[in-house]
């Protein structure tokens, strides 16, 4: 019988864009529209769509080999300590950027800092959906509040069933749409590839296989991230092009025909549309954006 990894791959707003990178790193997985339990190109990994929620949980139990969800719900599962963490994977729903889970209140309310939690003659009522790491933010900072679980629609509990809610955003349009205002940022989370702990430490090939799928994702995430630009620049203006490009980019630059420079350079996809402006208005020639398909670095 060949050897077998049970990994957790989550439901929700993260199913596509986990979906996707694993395709891109030559994963992919066939289910039916109803079943959690999918199928794999990969004969060996058995995978099974869930809650991010419950991944981290499931895998330091050793329920699961290995799962991905947000460093948000492993801080809340208090899951830390029994996992691996194998590669972070900064991204969410829409963007390349991690989420932020916010405390907000209304846009009129008379809070303004986590400090004026403190002065409430009664504790303050929050909503939220991770509450036990809220309890426990708020209690360092001395706020006392009762902390209730938010089954949904989180922004629409206050001011009647709540006085301030502890929610995820990307971009804050949703918060600002119902006219909430944010105080403070409670954690920041990005998306991990994890595995059980026991199971990385003690089992070789295991601990192979993880470590090969976590350098696919991040070469495959990174390359997602960046382009290759590509340009001709006179010998003259070669080091006036070179100055432009950001000092952590890498590039290679080779004498080309007719007193021609030609490179190469691998940039950050959002820097482009700085760059390129930049770099045509100093000389370089033949400006192109090419996709890349993996990059391991």
């Amino acid at each position: 019988m060949s050897k077998l990894l049970t990994i957790g791959l989550p439901k929700g707003s993260l199913e596509e864009p986990t979906l996707s990178l694993f395709a891109k790193a030559g994963f992919r997985f066939y289910g039916a529209s109803r079943s959690l339990w999918l199928v794999s190109n990969d004969q060996e990994l058995k995978p099974v769509l869930l809650r991010p929620q419950e991944i981290p949980k499931y895998v330091a139990d050793g329920s699961l080999d290995c799962g991905l969800a947000g460093w948000d719900w492993i801080k809340e599962t208090n899951s830390q300590d029994s996992i691996q963490i194998l590669a972070d994977l900064c991204y969410s729903k829409r963007t390349f950027r991690p989420v932020r889970w916010v405390l907000a209140v209304p846009e009129d309310s008379h809070y303004k800092t986590v400090n004026d939690l403190k002065k409430n003659n009664s504790p303050i009522r929050i909503s939220t959906e991770i509450v036990d790491y809220t309890r426990s933010w708020l209690s360092e900072r001395g706020v006392i509040a009762n902390v209730s679980f938010s089954w949904g629609a989180t922004e629409a509990k206050v001011p009647v069933f709540a006085d301030a809610i502890v929610d995820c955003t990307e971009t804050g349009s949703s918060l600002r749409a119902n006219k909430l205002r944010i105080i403070e940022t409670v954690i920041e989370s990005t998306t991990r590839f994890f595995a059980n702990k026991k199971a990385y430490r003690k089992d070789e090939w295991k601990k192979s296989k993880f470590d090969d799928i976590a350098l696919l994702l991040k070469s495959c995430l990174s390359a997602d991230s960046k382009v290759a630009l590509h340009a001709r620049t006179p010998k003259s203006k070669i080091d006036k092009i070179k100055s432009l490009i950001p000092e952590d980019s890498s590039y290679s630059v080779w004498e080309g025909e007719d007193d021609m420079m030609i490179m190469e350079v691998i940039i950050d996809r959002e820097l482009a549309r700085s760059i390129v402006p930049a770099l045509a208005n100093n000389g370089a020639q033949k400006i192109s954006l090419s996709p890349l398909g993996m990059l391991y670095e």
